[in-house]
């Protein structure tokens, strides 16, 4: 008589059913939610001092490429240090009160905007102001155009500002609070993709 519960058979029962038992996490109710985004945007709002390392996936019209990406927020002021795949430095990116500058091919730019001087550069317009704030997970302070939904832990998942779409597709911890360790910025036909490899609070 042919055994029909042999071990692969009792393997293939086992791992289906546990499958089918796994409790699905139970979604938090919206003010729940909503509880622990306030007490997470307050704890966001001191972190002034950052660094971050990382890659940035970008696709223009016509042109698509990744590149490694250091950040450094001081208050209100930015550095970015953008290399090539070799290590090779692309740009310098500099924002403070006097305005903002821009070295790349041995040459220095400046401007009033970052926005500006970037699509004067380039053609492209990125929103570099409020990407401070959307590495963060935070939406940038005094847009009346603001849509945004929570996860089940009070993080942003989904985010629009100024016609602009940010998707985080994951987060890291950094106690004492988790920071994006993913995001995807969209607008028409410009994607940016964001990937942390490494935060440093100050």
């Amino acid at each position: 008589m042919r055994n029909l519960f042999s071990l692969p058979a009792l393997l293939l029962i086992i791992l289906v059913s546990g499958c089918a038992t796994t409790p699905k996490e139970p979604e938090l109710s919206l003010e729940l939610r909503q509880t622990l985004w306030e007490t997470r945007y307050k704890e966001l709002q001191q972190m002034n001092h950052w660094q971050l390392m990382g890659r940035l996936g970008l696709r223009v019209p016509d042109q698509s490429g990744s590149m490694s990406v250091e950040w450094l927020q001081n208050q209100q002021d930015f550095t970015v240090y953008l290399d090539g795949p070799l290590g090779q430095s692309l740009a310098k990116i500099e924002s403070n009160d006097h305005g903002i500058m821009v070295e790349a091919d041995g040459k220095r730019y400046q401007g009033h905007t970052p926005e500006a001087l970037l699509y004067d550069l380039t053609g492209w317009q990125l929103p570099v102001s409020y990407l401070r704030f959307w590495i963060q997970g935070v939406p940038v302070p005094g847009i009346q155009e603001t849509s945004m939904q929570l996860d089940n832990e009070g993080q942003l998942s989904h985010l629009k500002q100024a016609g602009w779409t940010i998707e985080y597709l994951e987060y890291q911890s950094q106690p004492p609070v988790s920071l994006p360790g993913r995001i995807r910025v969209e607008k028409d036909d410009i994607q940016m993709t964001l990937v942390a490899r490494r935060w440093q609070v100050k």
